[in-house]
């Protein structure tokens, strides 16, 4: 104890340190397999695959992995006891089999070029990341960036992070960037509102009806909401030519919008939709995800481009089975309004809805508390409770409905509507009451019985300047009056009608106005909304008081207390006393009137349904092959800096032999502003240049079974790109639905995903999102568009650690049709000692680390995982990965090595080797080839240098152990690597046709059953025959009849007209008339006929 006391403090302390330093040190000397590569700059990097000491510099990080626990270390931890221990194993030369190198015929080889440095510029190098023509098969942890410019938050992210950014196992993302939820956000506007719609019809009518946007008060309303757009195509568009300015003339949208510079306070809306307007169109646009979407971001681009600040939906009326797509389409609209504007920075978007008052109709169709969810305002549609359509007199908008209506129609009142809303979920603060500057009129069966439920037998008599029987405006209403109609006020209804003879008209004036407007304050409404702005007495001059816009001046008089204008100063701005002005009305007849009765409003507009496609559609066949089969893929990548090669190494799409692939994926498109795009300006050519999509397709001459797709992404490209765009849906979507038509522009057949790569919990989310809204948009694309369905695949990595850090697999398995698995890159010159680019098996002596280095366990991980068979399709690279040996009397697997070896005369990139550069290497003097017969596959030495490639014999090989394993094909990088020109000697394409030939016997079994199907047969999608006449427009076009040369079709719009042609003449489609068959080339036959 004595002894113990004497001990210092601070010598304890230092005993201590120095007893944790020795475990820390002594734990460090485990075997851990080391998970990353250090910050080397060099073209595609993957994930640390094996464990050896990495190159690098003191001062780089590196992270070290035992199971579950992670733990930062420096350079020195790197070297374990059992790292020491491989090397001593893995360096002595194994004994192999030895295979004589080919020989190539001399003439061949002479005519080879040598490289003309000369001619070599920065771009045929390819020197750098952006042109590495290996996909990088594990590259997760990236280098710093210095090749790109476009990553610069991977330099700090290490595979696994204090934060656990990147840890598969993390039960939640660390951040919110991909909610797919975005708080709803409430507009800035206090107060009462007072929202007027305004008509662009209103502009044809006569003399004092006739109303232009310069009639408008700016500061009369809150809201103005311009009636109405249109739908064409599944877009938003105008209705009237005039609404859009042309030819240096302003449109209405223009001129309604002016106003806002007057009152910046003025929020201005589109409407879409309308009674005329009816229904089916509403049906189609909301049926899918994709036809919504389609409309959502053309609304979006349509209304900012002509500055309205929000849209207004007037669906009248869905239905019972249109009831779940309205609210998904409302859900849809505001939450990409939302998104739209926390994306620009732009004030959000406005989103309301004119809605019914009809109890049935509003219980059949509208999920309320849902609708008012996603709306800013919900506007009711509080008139036509009553109008021409019944066989009785009622009023257009009774505040309450009269005693003697029956139970049913007593349902049909303003208080009786908007009660009905508000008990259904609507918060009254949302809740606008509809205010109509119009009546509704009838012809009295007869003029003695007068009072409300009389016997009507028609609407009243059309108006002189809105010329609409059974409608009348308010200014047509006062001329009535004026002229000695009788005004009767019904103290039960609060509203006033008129009778003059068998003219019975019901309507609001000021007084009824002001009791709505008192009763919308008690019962905290949010406002009156008015139908409509040019139907009131606007100019002041027709009911006789001089005040301008006596009605709507009224309601923004009570609710905001703005006195209303007047023609001239010195008016006093007072309501007109109607009763006092008009005449008495007259006597009621004695008769008794007839029981009320129920009288249901029918719909007066039906469309016309389209006719369904015909179920005999054409498709290909393939009637030997079972349901459950189908032949084996061969997708061959091609990218497009191989042109860029020197002499005999560039490669064009006319050097493609298009028989040797079902597929081919041009590598690579680009993201520009959240958008698809070319990468290289010669790849979409222009009016006098062909470009690189164009020649591609050409291919589809020779092989019209052929697909062709577009990569994005890649090595180069980077993951930032993609987490930007994925971290907003608004961004997101929009960028999905403008590559289908970026797709379909070009003519691709479908896209692949090369986001290399997603990592952590945000990322695994965001790219499942990204996934499955291409899928769902081109699966909704193919059933609207009635077009063949767009493909969507992904090129993934094949490292387990990979797929565990970003790939939610089994989900993204449901949406893929095809996933490229980039099983090489296992090892290359990024490493310190020598391997192999693509084992199909590991080395008996390798670690168990190593052992899942090889293609066989990369494959049969992702089925692991949960990826069909036969969706999986497997890399096979026709290129090599080289080095520079430190001692060139070692040279086995695991030899140390300098750096990468030497840059191929074509290729230009120092560590790798095209195939036909390998000939090259294995025509030179002492060069050994060497065939490893536990990795199954070949590699080749010649004094430092060494190389690892696949040559036929190891592709052969893979092709069995596929076919035997029931993997669901090929996918080749790259086609312009492999022997195109045929300098090795044994005809073009040696190694594609070696694998194509190996796949001959080979059929794919299809077992997964998801939700959606499968591609089968040769991978084409049934056609869907395109419905000849759909222009929405009502465009009239010809169309040649393609079984009758006689015959032909005329459409009108959407309608559809069979004709024929005078005996003995055909339809000549390219001059729209009837001709001789002489002159129609298709009908030239008929001549001899005649």
């Amino acid at each position: 104890m004595q002894a113990m006391r004497l001990i210092n403090p601070t010598v304890f302390a230092t005993l201590s340190l120095l007893t944790f330093v020795i475990f820390v040190q002594v734990s460090n000397c485990e075997d851990k397999p080391n998970a990353f590569t250090p910050k080397i700059q060099r073209p595609r990097l993957r994930f640390r695959p094996q464990d050896r000491v990495l190159k690098t510099s003191p001062k780089d990080r590196l992270i070290s992995r035992s199971g579950d626990d992670d733990v930062e270390a420096d350079e020195d931890n790197l070297t374990s006891a059992s790292d020491r221990e491989d090397r001593q194993v893995l360096n002595p030369l194994r004994t192999r089999k030895r295979v004589r190198r080919p020989i190539i015929n001399s003439s061949l080889r002479s005519s080879l070029p040598t490289s003309n440095d000369g001619d070599d510029d920065d771009d045929d190098t390819q020197s750098t990341s952006r042109f590495a023509p290996s996909r990088g098969g594990f590259g997760l942890n990236r280098p710093s960036d210095e090749n790109e410019g476009n990553d610069e938050d991977d330099s700090e992210d290490s595979f696994v992070s204090s934060s656990n950014r990147f840890s598969s196992s993390s039960s939640k993302s660390s951040s919110n960037r991909n909610s797919l939820a975005p708080k709803l956000t409430t507009p800035k506007d206090n107060g009462y509102k007072v929202v007027c719609y305004y008509t662009n019809w209103s502009q044809y009518r006569p003399t004092i009806g006739k109303f232009y946007p310069s009639d408008i008060d700016p500061f009369l309303c809150t809201h103005l909401i311009f009636a109405f757009g249109w739908i064409k195509g599944g877009k938003l568009t105008s209705f009237e030519a005039s609404d859009i300015a042309a030819d240096g003339k302003s449109g209405l949208y223009q001129r309604v919008l002016a106003h806002k510079a007057t009152n910046p306070k003025l929020k201005v809306l589109l409407a879409i939709g309308g009674w005329s307007f009816g229904t089916s169109k509403f049906k189609s646009m909301s049926d899918t995800r994709f036809s919504r979407q389609t409309f959502i971001f053309s609304a979006i681009q349509f209304l900012r481009k002509h500055n309205f600040d929000g849209l207004d939906m007037d669906w009248e009326y869905p239905k019972q089975a249109d009831k779940e797509n309205f609210v998904a389409l409302l859900k849809e609209l505001r939450e990409a309004f939302e998104f739209e504007s926390a994306e620009t920075g732009n004030e959000r978007l406005l989103l309301s809805a004119a809605v019914p008052v009809g109890p049935d109709n509003v219980r059949g169709g509208y999920d309320v508390p849902s609708v008012s969810k996603w709306l800013d305002f919900v506007n009711l549609m509080a008139y036509d409770f009553h109008g021409k359509w019944e066989k009785q007199t009622g009023h257009n908008a009774p505040l309450y409905a009269p005693s003697s209506d029956s139970e049913w129609r007593k349902q049909l009142s303003v208080s009786f509507a908007a009660e009905m809303w508000t008990r259904l979920g609507t918060p009254k603060e949302k809740l606008v009451i509809g205010m109509p500057t119009y009546g509704r009129s009838f012809t009295l069966s007869n003029p003695g019985q007068y009072i409300v439920n009389s016997p009507a037998k028609d609407g009243g008599k059309a108006g002189e300047y809105t010329r609409e029987a059974g409608f009348l405006a308010y200014y047509e209403v006062c001329q009535m009056l004026l002229k000695g109609a009788s005004y009767i006020w019904d103290d039960e209804m609060k509203v006033p009608y008129l009778v003059d003879g068998d003219q019975w008209v019901g309507f609001d004036d000021e007084r009824s106005i002001r009791y709505k407007m008192d009763w919308i304050k008690t019962n905290g409404y949010a406002g009156a909304m008015v139908w409509s702005v040019d139907m009131d007495d606007f100019n002041g001059t027709v009911c006789g008081s001089g005040v301008k816009y006596p009605l709507i001046g009224a309601i923004r008089e009570e609710l905001l207390g703005i006195p209303r204008d007047t023609v001239a100063p010195g008016i006093e701005a007072a309501d007109i006393d109607w009763e006092s002005v008009a005449s008495a009305p007259p006597l009621i007849s004695a008769t008794t009137l007839a029981p009320a009765s129920r009288i249901s409003i029918q719909d007066l507009l039906k469309q016309a349904k389209n006719p369904k496609p015909s179920s005999n559609l054409p498709f290909l066949l393939q009637n030997s092959v079972p349901d459950n089969l189908r032949a084996p893929r061969v997708f061959c990548y091609f990218t497009n800096w191989s042109y860029k090669r020197p002499g005999m190494g560039k490669f064009t799409p006319e050097d493609i032999d298009a028989t040797l692939c079902t597929h081919i994926v041009f590598a690579f498109a680009t993201i520009k502003d959240n958008r698809l795009a070319e990468s290289e300006e010669n790849d979409a050519g222009d009016a006098y240049t062909e470009g690189t999509y164009d020649r591609i397709m050409k291919l589809k001459e020779k092989n019209p079974l052929l697909k062709v797709l577009l990569a994005v992404g890649g090595w180069a490209f980077g993951s930032k790109p993609f987490r930007d765009l994925t971290e907003n849906v608004f961004r997101m979507n929009g960028f999905v639905y403008d590559s289908i038509e970026f797709l379909r522009k070009y003519e691709f057949d479908g896209m692949d995903i090369d986001w290399e790569y997603p990592r952590g919990a945000d990322d695994r989310a965001a790219f499942v999102s990204l996934i499955k809204e291409l899928r769902l948009a081109f699966e909704g694309e193919h059933k609207s568009a009635r077009k063949p369905k767009l493909l969507l695949t992904a090129a993934v990595p094949a490292s387990f650690e990979a797929i565990a850090a970003g790939y939610d697999v089994p989900e993204l398995a449901k949406y893929l049709d095809y996933i490229n698995v980039m099983t090489y890159d296992f090892h290359g010159q990024w490493e310190e000692t020598v391997g192999h680019n693509s084992p199909l098996f590991p080395l008996n002596s390798a670690s168990s680390f190593q052992k899942k280095l090889t293609v066989d366990f990369a494959a049969k991980e992702w089925a692991r995982q949960g990826a069909p068979m036969e969706k999986l399709i497997i890399g096979m690279p026709v290129y090599g990965r080289t080095f520079t040996l430190a001692d060139p009397a070692k040279f086995d697997i695991g030899a140390e090595v300098l750096k990468g070896g030497e840059a191929g005369r074509y290729t230009g990139e120092e560590g790798f080797l095209s195939y036909y550069e390998i000939c090259d290497f294995l025509h030179e003097e002492n060069t050994t080839l060497v065939w490893d017969n536990e990795q199954q596959v070949p590699f080749a030495y010649r004094g430092d240098q060494w190389v690892g490639f696949d040559d036929e014999r190891s592709l052969k090989t893979k092709i069995a152990w596929l076919k035997t394993e029931g993997f669901g094909g090929i996918m080749v990088w790259s086609v312009d690597l492999d022997d195109f020109r045929g300098y090795c000697g044994t005809g073009k394409y040696p190694l594609l046709k070696a694998m194509n030939k190996e796949l001959e016997d080979y059929m794919v079994e299809l077992k997964y059953n998801g939700p959606y199907s499968t591609p089968r047969g040769d991978g084409s999608e049934p056609i869907v025959e395109k419905k000849l006449c759909d222009d929405e427009g009502g465009a009239v076009s010809f169309h040649r009849d393609p079984n009758d040369c006689k015959m032909y079709f005329v459409c009108q719009g959407t309608v559809q007209h069979h004709k024929t042609c005078p005996d003995s003449l055909v339809y000549n489609e390219d001059e729209k008339v009837c001709d001789w068959p002489s002159a129609v080339e298709q009908c030239a036959h008929l001549v001899a006929e005649q």
